[in-house]
């Protein structure tokens, strides 16, 4: 969330934000789920129905959200949260390969390529469960949301395989792309802002989505059931979906927005930029993770820990 949206909600309502960034969606969940208070929170979609079971989100009061109606349709009642009592769409985007073409050419279109021995310790990653576990069961073949025990522990298994070469990042994108500008790393698995960064300082940066299809997510934002300010945390809400404010975020963050009214506000070569704004072909080809039963949620953990076992123990950059 740019800073200058936070300054311009405290100068108008007299209220500071505390803004709070944590390492990874579930680290957020799993605060969230210990109790620890905030007012508002922004989760992806494949969290929400278990936070709704474990009655961690709070009912929002849409009288004080008018500005919900800006919201695009694409983006409402959808089988998260039937109805959006609980969220409130904020917005998208892809995850893909940034490639420095200056160094390794155009070689790159694939989720493969991430265990091509010609990039052995040249491949950055951040930690991420779903994500990694997603794209490298696109690699295989199989769904992003897979089931299947065999398909989702034969992707830990690769993954375990690239462990001990990779170079971990974090998720803050300048401390991510540092290893890419740096050389240190030819590719790195990251999203649209990562590339703005990336390209502003190096136009050989480019961004592949890969030829199985990118993995698509979408953030919502939501009030944890902990919240002492419920209706403070709605007015906040519908600041940020102010047609204006939207269209701010979209141009100093590079997302794509849910908030129709919004899109004519968006510079235009940011609205044009297929990077930003996904070709609707592309988006055929997309995978949306999507949320797990709960006996799949254990699945994935479990693998996600035998994975985190693996030597090297620690994902620390190299």
């Amino acid at each position: 969330m740019p800073r200058s949206v936070l300054d311009a909600f405290t100068k108008e309502y007299g209220v500071k934000v505390n803004y709070i960034t944590f390492e990874s969606q579930e680290e957020a969940v799993e605060n969230i789920q210990k109790g620890q208070v905030y007012d508002v929170a922004v989760l992806e979609n494949p969290f929400i129905p278990l936070l709704l079971a474990d009655k961690r989100l709070a009912r929002i009061d849409f009288d004080h959200i008018p500005n919900f109606a800006n919201i695009s349709p694409n983006f409402r009642d959808l089988a998260i949260d039937p109805g959006n009592l609980y969220t409130v769409p904020y917005h998208y985007g892809t995850t893909g390969l940034l490639v420095r073409t200056d160094l390794i050419g155009n070689t790159v279109n694939s989720w493969n390529d991430l265990w091509d021995p010609r990039y052995t310790g040249k491949v950055a990653l951040r930690p991420q469960e779903r994500e990694l576990i997603g794209i490298t069961l696109l690699s295989l073949g199989h769904e992003l949301n897979s089931e299947n025990p065999m398909e989702v522990n034969a992707a830990v298994d690769r993954l375990i395989a690239l462990k001990k070469t990779v170079r971990w990042v974090e998720v803050d994108t300048p401390k991510a792309v540092a290893r890419l500008l740096s050389g240190e790393a030819v590719i790195l698995l990251g999203w649209p802002l990562d590339y703005q960064a990336a390209h502003a300082a190096n136009r050989a940066v480019s961004y592949i989505l890969p030829k199985e299809g990118t993995a698509l997510w979408s953030d919502n934002y939501v009030i944890p059931a902990s919240s002492p300010n419920s209706y403070t945390a709605a007015t906040f809400i519908n600041f940020l979906l102010r047609p204006e404010i939207s269209a701010q975020i979209v141009n100093e963050k590079n997302y794509p927005t849910a908030n129709d009214a919004a899109i004519p506000l968006v510079r235009p070569e940011v609205r044009n930029d297929p990077v930003v704004f996904p070709s609707a072909e592309e988006l055929r080809q997309a995978h949306f993770f999507l949320p797990l039963p709960i006996a799949e949620k254990s699945l994935y953990r479990e693998a996600w820990d035998r994975f985190l076992a693996a030597p090297p123990v620690h994902l620390s950059d190299q």
